[in-house]
């Protein structure tokens, strides 16, 4: 699986506003982003000390320490989350917790 990661968050938000926020944020030649999967944050929380000395190294802003949202659905609007500091996993449902956001780019 590959994709690639966003420089930055886009900030602490609600599940629908962090997927609008991913699909609407651009990656180079305006191609648009999307809210990880579950699978996605597992492999970038696994990756994490790599990525973010890479993303350092690039002008860009380390993962931060908390819960990120991922677009997999769990159950009747409930989602995937995945800590950064730990990788432990939770769902929630989608407009009663705000969690970080970075989008992510599948494909080119």
């Amino acid at each position: 699986m590959s994709f690639y990661v966003a420089m930055k968050d886009l900030g602490y938000m609600d599940w629908n506003s962090a997927d609008r926020s991913c699909s609407s944020y651009s990656f180079c030649s305006n191609i648009k982003g999307v809210l990880s999967t579950f699978d996605q944050l597992k492999i970038i929380y696994n990756n994490k000390s790599s990525l973010n000395s890479l993303l350092s190294a690039n002008g860009g802003t380390k993962l931060t320490e908390h819960w990120y949202w991922s677009s997999t659905l769990y159950s009747n609007g409930y989602h995937y989350f995945v800590h950064m500091s730990d990788g432990h996993i939770g769902y929630d449902w989608y407009d009663t917790s705000n969690l970080y956001v970075r989008p992510i780019l599948t494909s080119w």
